[in-house]
């Protein structure tokens, strides 16, 4: 059994005209996201979708972020096109960097005991590196593509998926 994981893919990053939009468009991505989501439901493996989802006394609002992806607002909400999948899918809500605080996914994946989690989504530099963390700390074995993941500032890509792979021992691809 694997696990794909689809980390933020909100309104609020990959859209225009919120506080910590992606700079880059997300669309290329969105699609590779899409392929691997069709490949893992006929896999019968299992997709799961992290968002975050947050509220004015959270600890990241205003120290370092800026208010984004608010409870009940539009820019919480996964983008348009990945919306049917995620109604297919397991959807948990974070609001801190961890994937696995208060959000339910330690409990899931030791049920699921994945040989594999593939981890997709926004920031590369911010939550994809903590959600890389939080999984090898926890001796899960985990892979990258390039083509799934986007930072909010383009010219650290390369540097952070190195980094996953060098310093964090995930399988990478940039291909």
């Amino acid at each position: 059994m694997k696990v794909l994981l689809v980390i933020d893919l909100l309104k609020g990053f990959c859209r225009k005209g919120y506080p910590l939009s992606l700079a880059d468009s997300t669309l290329v991505m969105e699609n590779y996201i899409i392929n691997r989501i069709e490949k893992y439901f006929a896999a019968s493996d299992k997709v799961i979708f992290v968002c975050d989802n947050h509220s004015i006394s959270d600890p990241e609002i205003n120290n370092p972020y800026p208010p984004h992806c608010m409870h009940g607002s539009t820019e919480s909400e996964i983008v348009d096109e990945l919306e049917s999948y995620a109604t297919k899918s397991t959807v948990l809500y974070k609001n801190t960097l961890s994937i696995f605080l208060n959000t339910g996914l330690e409990e899931i994946l030791k049920k699921l005991k994945p040989t594999e989690i593939e981890v997709t989504g926004v920031c590369t530099e911010i939550c994809d590196l903590f959600a890389v963390f939080e999984l090898r700390i926890r001796g899960y074995n985990v892979f990258i593509s390039s083509k799934g993941v986007l930072p909010l500032d383009s010219k650290v890509q390369n540097e952070f998926i190195n980094y996953y792979k060098n310093r964090l021992g995930a399988k990478v691809s940039f291909r």
